[in-house]
């Protein structure tokens, strides 16, 4: 059975997300006193989107979250007033846009969704694209093998999930047949298996396809919370009109930010909140370089990147992390948030309850700093919003379809 979908908990989903909100427009968001008119370069070669990678990273850091260095550890030795002249925060003008739900999005999770619940089909010899469920031994030498055995087993033909030869020699197999399939690992496979002979017994249990169309019986026994093909398609749509009312509420609040920075001037960007942003500039490359199964020097070469270029990226992508932790900063400052304070504290049981942990186990999880500066910044966020004008409009379906 599939989930019924539900509102994702926003409070979670912006753990972090605040922080990575700085990272990724860190660069060409900030304006020096030296040219009021050029933005700095954008970090665009290396620096992608970051948002779970980050929150990963986080993750695996938790444990060393008591030595960290916070921002509010680095702030102390900053003269703020001095670093950034504010703009206008308060009365600004933004335009939010919705999307609107075609009946093409609809049908789009339709389909997914009836790729993903395939229909027994009786006598069927397995083609490939078909979703055969199996249970299969394998042998080396005559000895089963850790990892070589399973029941109830979906699998896709064609899907290449399986070392070649096996799903190809289930082609024409039919439900209750068994075959034998003699195979060789790769030559790049694990250690203890590469390049050694094995055979597969292979007993197909069922033939599945998935259907053209929907039925109330399909939706009744797939989707849950749903018991007709009507209700399936007005829940669809409902949940995508919030999902798009979501991502326009969170394009605005993040539109609204950006253009605070833009009107403010940096005038002088501590090395300490450049390093920082560097750092994380890093720890970002260093993640997609770990995900393609690179280290950091080869990644970058294959991104069209030289160390150079890299490097005047960082710096940039710093400045901009730099610039947007002063701007956040002077405004707390000027409203008198601080860390701690009431406020404070009432977001912060907040977001223990959400995530039910303590705070120590936040902290342990995510690391102060991103907790301190979500709740932070989500106040200087929230701080604009209040006092923003936000004219609203609805895409149009050809414009929602681009």
């Amino acid at each position: 059975m599939t989930v019924r979908p539900e509102r994702e908990d926003i409070m979670k989903k912006k753990l972090l997300v605040m922080m990575v909100c700085i990272c990724a427009a860190a660069a060409g968001c900030s304006k020096d006193t030296s040219d009021k008119n050029n933005d700095t370069s954008q970090a665009e070669e290396v620096s992608t989107e970051a948002g779970t990678e980050e929150e990963s990273a986080a993750e695996e850091d938790g444990a060393d979250a008591e030595e960290e260095v916070t921002t509010a550890d680095l702030m102390k030795d900053i003269d703020v007033e001095k670093c950034v002249t504010l703009g206008q925060y308060k009365g600004i003008t933004v335009e939010k846009t919705i999307q609107t739900v075609t009946d093409e999005d609809v049908e789009n999770e339709i389909q997914s969704a009836l790729a993903s619940y395939p229909v027994e089909q009786e006598g069927r010899a397995a083609q490939e694209g078909d979703t055969v469920n199996i249970d299969y031994v394998g042998r080396i030498d005559g000895e089963e093998f850790d990892g070589g055995s399973d029941t109830g087993a979906d699998l896709v033909l064609g899907s290449g999930q399986f070392i070649d030869g096996f799903e190809d020699g289930l082609i024409g197999a039919v439900a209750g047949e068994t075959r034998v399939l003699d195979l060789t690992f790769p030559s790049d496979y694990t250690e203890d298996l590469s390049g050694k002979d094995v055979e597969f017994t292979v007993t197909v249990n069922a033939v599945k396809v998935p259907l053209e169309e929907p039925t109330d019986e399909w939706v009744a026994a797939n989707i849950d919370g749903y018991n007709t093909v009507e209700e399936y398609r007005a829940g669809i749509r409902s949940q995508q009109e919030e999902n798009n009312q979501q991502t326009a509420d969170n394009q605005v609040q993040y539109t609204a930010w950006m253009q605070v920075v833009d009107s403010s001037t940096i005038n002088e960007y501590p090395q300490t909140l450049v390093d920082m942003g560097k750092d994380l500039y890093r720890q970002q490359a260093e993640l997609y370089a770990k995900f393609s199964g690179q280290d950091l020097e080869e990644f970058i070469e294959s991104s069209g990147v030289t160390m150079d270029e890299y490097e005047e990226n960082a710096e940039e992508y710093g400045k901009g992390v730099a610039a947007q932790a002063l701007v956040s900063q002077a405004i707390c400052d000027a409203e008198g948030y601080q860390i701690g304070d009431e406020a404070y504290q009432a977001a912060l049981e907040q977001m223990m309850s959400d995530y039910g942990m303590t705070e120590d186990e936040l902290y342990e999880n995510y690391g102060r700093d991103n907790v301190e500066q979500t709740i932070q910044l989500q106040r200087v966020y929230d701080l604009i919003m209040d006092n923003a004008t936000v004219t609203e409009t609805q895409a149009d379906a050809e414009s929602a379809e681009e």
